[in-house]
């Protein structure tokens, strides 16, 4: 019997009492096919609802009816899972109570579950990764409770162990339609009393006075910052003002850090140890900091401190140490997964792009220190997918990272250096790789060199083609303010990467060899003009990677010299002279705060000698101190007091030996800012002009130079007498 059917009830004992009807509960089978409300139920009589009239419709009951009972064990699943939710939030609301700063500012959190970021509005754009989101993305969701609370931010690559685990949770998640809940013994997942112990250890900083400190972060972001953005210095500034570095040690360590290298560019006294040279800069701040902790997790003060302290240390006497503060750095980056892009749909916020910053300028630095000392590189381009640092100055954070379309921003340098030192990787990589290396990757062939160099070649020129028109280098109208400091260096760091390029075939007898010598002599002209136009203009100590640009430029044409004059070759060596001798004075200048600057300079004047009479010494460590460091700056000697060609062209603060371009037009000079790179292989000489070059003894006593400078005065004492062929020339001092 149906349940519209009204049923006769049965007879009562009165049976005066008429019979109920029984009313429709329901909808009738129109209003539920069409889901709308139905007023059959409130009908006199029982008659069809009003949307069944309207359509003109049999208003029917036939459709079965759906029981709706309370499903008990769904109700009791979801009250478990609520349950389980509310626990959570509270002990996540525990632990960020439990932090004292920001992870972004280190400024102290507002509410307990505010964001890290929540200084800055949000930026509304996403993560343009095109590529589908990576399966191990998530894999910190579970491994983050499978970890001790000191590394809940660390990261699991996906051949890492954690990564099947990852995978096996997410099926048992799946099945069991609840999140996975991890309840591991205390004992081994909990960080054990000693080691709280030993990381509950404070070092006890001494900072400087307050107007010495004021002093030395206007230097660190005048000289610094702008090619070396690895700090935000709003939120830094504010963060030093209210002194975390008072109450978070890695906040101090890492300030400590910024003023040892600051110190460089100082001339107050108190920056030096007492009763030492002026080499002394900054050690009283770099020798407190501790470096390795027993028991921690990297965070963003560690990594940009260990950033600075590889930038100091290039500067002490043992600079190949800043190769193991640049690998800590960088394990550190791996460690919290900065070499890896976000995944789609994440939401850029500032503690993000501090990560990013500091990941690209690890990545620049090692393009430094690895040149230097001709280490290989831990960050291959082909090992980390990260997208480049936004091009967005510091005062625009806060404005929803926009940078205002007709400013031109000081991070578009930073960009720039990062494109050029993937390419310089990639070069090291290829061109200087050990033979078996060659072989397994196959780039050994007969045609490989000459197509590797034309491959590296024409991304160089793809790239200056690039450069956004306020960094382009011009010696006759160079740009102003900010822009002449990141455009010179930018323009010394291209032409240094020439060099790397070609300089491994200037020693072959190969076809590359004629244009590979002469690409890098015009290189190493361009730098020493362009740093001799920075020095001049800045008045202050040159940063390590242009001391470095300058001391290899002097090397190319000391041998460009050399190998010309073997070779009979109709060039006038007196300008590549006077450009070594400009070599000489900016690391003159450099060496009085830049150690390793002053064994580059002895290096030059050893090989610049050619075996003739040397210019007086120059002071001996002991007459080396501050006195003579005027506003960032050391005065070097008269050149005319020294002999040295070229000193009458100018008289001045600095010494000025450039030449005009129609002096060294025989030159083929490098440094119109307009020649690309085939129009200097085009210039050059014949494959054959060159074979005379390695015809001689040049090759063999160049390369019977040693490779060590411990070497190098048994070498000059040693030499034969045979081999100083040159002497019959004339000589340049």
């Amino acid at each position: 019997m149906s349940d519209e059917e009204q049923e006769p009830r049965s007879q009562s004992p009165i049976g005066s009492i008429p019979l109920r009807q029984r009313r429709n509960r329901r909808s009738c089978d129109i209003c539920r096919q069409r889901k709308i409300r139905c007023n059959g139920q409130n009908m006199p009589d029982g008659g069809s609802c009003s949307n069944c009239l309207a359509f003109g419709s049999p208003c029917t009951y036939t459709g079965p009816s759906r029981k709706r009972g309370r499903k008990q064990e769904l109700v009791d699943e979801l009250e478990k899972e609520n349950a389980w939710l509310k626990t959570e939030n509270i002990s996540l609301k525990a632990q960020l109570r439990s932090l004292s700063v920001c992870s972004l500012c280190a400024q102290p959190l507002r509410g307990p579950v505010e964001s890290v970021s929540s200084e800055f509005p949000h930026n509304p754009t996403e993560s343009t990764s095109a590529e589908s989101k990576d399966p191990f993305e998530d894999m910190t969701s579970h491994l983050s409770q499978l970890t001790l609370s000191e590394c809940s931010a660390d990261y699991f690559g996906p051949a890492s162990s954690f990564s099947l685990v990852d995978r096996t949770l997410a099926l048992k998640e799946t099945q069991d339609r609840r999140p996975f809940r991890f309840s591991g013994r205390t004992l081994f997942w909990d960080t054990l009393p000693w080691e709280k112990e030993a990381s509950a250890v404070r070092p006890q900083y001494v900072y400087p006075p307050n107007d010495l400190m004021d002093s030395l972060l206007r230097l660190y972001f005048t000289n610094v910052h702008p090619t070396l953005p690895i700090l935000h210095r709003p939120s830094f500034e504010r963060s030093v003002a209210q002194g975390l570095h008072l109450t978070n040690e890695r906040f101090g360590g890492m300030l400590l850090s910024l003023l040892a290298v600051a110190s460089l560019y100082s001339n107050d006294p108190r920056v030096l140890i007492d009763g030492h040279a002026s080499l002394s800069a900054g050690w009283k701040f770099a020798n407190q900091i501790w470096i390795v902790r027993k028991v921690f997790s990297p965070t963003i003060y560690d990594v940009q401190m260990y950033c600075l302290m590889t930038l100091y240390t290039c500067g002490a006497s043992v600079p190949q140490n800043s190769w193991l503060y640049l690998g800590i750095g960088i394990r550190c980056l791996y460690h919290r997964g900065a070499h890896r892009r976000k995944p789609k749909g994440h939401k850029w916020n500032p503690q993000d792009e501090l990560w990013q910053r500091a990941f690209w300028s690890f990545v620049v630095l090692e393009r430094m220190v690895c040149s230097f000392i001709g280490r290989q590189i831990s960050l291959p381009v082909e090992g980390y997918d990260v997208g480049l640092p936004l091009e967005v100055d510091d005062e625009y954070w806060d404005q929803g990272f926009t940078q205002p379309p007709d400013k031109p921003s000081q991070l578009s340098y930073f960009a720039c250096d990062v494109r050029l030192s993937e390419i310089w990787s990639d070069a090291v990589r290829r061109l200087y790789a050990s033979p078996k290396t060659k072989k397994v990757m196959g780039w050994d062939r007969e045609d490989c060199e000459q197509r590797t160099v034309a491959r590296f070649d024409s991304a160089m020129n793809d790239f200056r083609d690039s450069i956004p028109p306020h960094l382009r280098w011009d010696s006759d109208s160079p740009p102003q303010g900010v822009f002449f400091d990141q455009s010179a260096i930018l323009h010394v760091t291209y032409n240094s990467i020439l060099i790397a390029i070609h300089r491994p075939y200037i020693f072959k007898e190969t076809p590359l060899a004629a244009t590979s010598l002469s690409i890098c002599a015009n290189a190493a002209r361009t730098i020493i003009r362009t740093s001799d136009i920075w020095l001049r203009k800045l008045q202050r100590i040159p940063p390590h990677d242009l001391i470095n640009c300058v001391f290899v430029s002097g090397l190319i044409l000391a041998f460009n010299l050399l190998a010309t004059k073997r070779s009979c070759l109709s060039i006038s060596g007196t300008k590549d002279i006077v450009l070594v001798a400009t070599a000489v004075e900016i690391l003159k200048v450099a060496e009085s705060r830049i150690q390793p600057a002053g064994r580059l300079l002895d290096l030059l004047r050893e090989v610049w000698s050619f075996d003739g009479p040397l210019p007086p010494k120059y002071p001996s460590d002991n007459q080396i101190d501050g006195s003579a460091y005027k506003g960032g700056i050391t005065e070097p000697p008269s050149l005319e007091s020294q002999n040295v060609p070229g000193a009458h062209l100018s008289s001045g603060f600095y010494p000025d030996f450039r030449q005009s371009a129609q002096d060294s037009s025989d030159q083929s000079s490098g440094s119109s800012p307009g020649m690309s790179i085939e129009q200097l292989l085009a210039a050059t000489s014949t494959a054959d002009a060159a074979r005379s070059i390695f015809e001689d003894e040049v090759m063999s006593m160049l390369l019977a130079c040693p490779t060590h400078i411990n070497d190098w005065e048994q070498y000059t004492e040693n030499r034969d007498l045979d081999t100083n062929w040159w002497s019959n020339f004339e000589a340049p001092l």
